[in-house]
């Protein structure tokens, strides 16, 4: 929307723009605008006349909506542009079907009703309290698509999620070093080890809740690392049919090499190792740190028995191993066995035993719960 002669990031170049905006929107004042876009590095000059921009927006019922204002160069900025209130109120919210926001800062209104028809959403570099982040996205009650949210949060120590399984960027973050993620739809072993090192390269600990779906036993080909890792909890939900591609988990040890603490809680509805069919491996591949492995859920069913045993085999100096029939989160013992409980733990400990002897350590502390 500028000429030839003005130069990029020049002060010209800004004022030129800025009439020329708002030319356009004197044009087609009163009328419907299906969509808005600024696309425009943030400055002091600029943000005295987003308000009336977003005044026009509220006033022509626009569904499509971009306020980019990232800067170029955004190392040592730290006024984003606040969003006034009344884009947020009931009326314009109501209309809104996509937006993207970057370098804003937003407070939601006591009396905030959510986008009821919002159904793709871009957040990138925003500054929003945390409460107010999960109060916005549970609010999308008809979002189908979130694009990303990118954090420029340098100093952020601790990272909670939990909802659906957006797509964050947390790799300004380098201090980083615990996070929560708690999704409510399911993921894939290729993206636990594909995009979670990617977006949290500097985590030590870690916790995910969600349901898994495991399509192989095989260890997967990946070149991502969590190359700080040392605590990791996983609490999976699993169906029936994947009970026997448990082995391939043990991929996740193999991209944390640093890993001294696993915890695996797994919820799945299967039937104890038979006996007559035989154990699959996999190729060595050292844990060299790991001291500590929790498995709950553990009903020694063959896939949960192949991990087992391919991790300690693998854990030289494995301290303490811990199998607890019942899963962590509701104290119900695994596979939906609903017969006595005294049988089927003493059965969960005739075949763990049995299995584990000549591959454990003996310095190795073994507890069956």
């Amino acid at each position: 929307m500028c000429s030839a002669n003005s130069k990029y990031g020049s002060e010209q170049y800004t004022q030129e723009f800025i009439r020329n905006v708002n030319t356009v929107l004197q044009q087609h004042k009163g009328d419907f605008v299906g969509h808005f876009e600024v696309r425009f590095d943030l400055s002091r000059e600029l943000a005295i006349h987003l308000d009336n921009w977003v005044g026009f927006v509220v006033s022509s019922n626009v569904q499509n909506l971009a306020f980019d204002l990232v800067p170029a160069e955004f190392r040592g900025h730290n006024d984003r542009y606040l969003l006034p209130s009344k884009l947020l109120d009931s009326a314009s919210t109501s209309c809104l079907q996509n937006v993207q926001l970057g370098f804003v800062s937003f407070k939601l209104p006591s009396q905030f009703s959510g986008f009821p028809n919002l159904r793709k959403l871009d957040l990138q570099f925003i500054d929003v309290t945390a409460k107010d982040l999960e109060d916005m996205l549970s609010s999308c009650s008809c979002i189908a698509w979130v694009t990303g949210v990118k954090f420029n949060a340098m100093k952020l120590k601790s990272f909670n999620c939990r909802g659906s399984r957006y797509p964050i960027d947390l790799t300004q973050s380098l201090e980083l070093k615990d996070a929560h993620l708690y999704f409510f739809d399911s993921v894939t072993l290729e993206y636990t080890l594909s995009t979670l090192p990617t977006v949290l390269p500097s985590v030590e600990y870690l916790y995910l809740r969600a349901t898994a779906t495991l399509k192989t036993h095989t260890l997967l080909e990946n070149t991502c690392r969590f190359s700080q890792l040392k605590y990791l909890q996983l609490e999976l939900y699993m169906v029936y049919e994947d009970a026997d591609n448990i082995l391939s988990l043990a991929s996740i040890l193999r991209a944390a090499p640093l890993l001294e603490n696993f915890e695996l809680h797994i919820s799945v509805c299967s039937f104890a190792h038979l006996g007559w069919e035989p154990l699959r491996s996999l190729p060595r591949c050292p844990h060299n740190h790991l001291t500590n492995l929790y498995i709950s859920g553990f009903i020694a069913c063959t896939g949960q028995l192949e991990f087992l045993l391919h991790t300690v085999e693998n854990a030289p100096v494995l301290e303490v191993l811990t199998l607890d029939p019942a899963f962590r989160s509701d104290k119900k013992v695994g596979g939906g066995y609903d017969g006595p409980t005294d049988v089927f733990f003493s059965r969960v400990r005739e075949i763990s035993r049995r299995y584990l002897i000549g591959r454990i350590s003996p310095t190795t502390k073994l507890c069956i719960l």
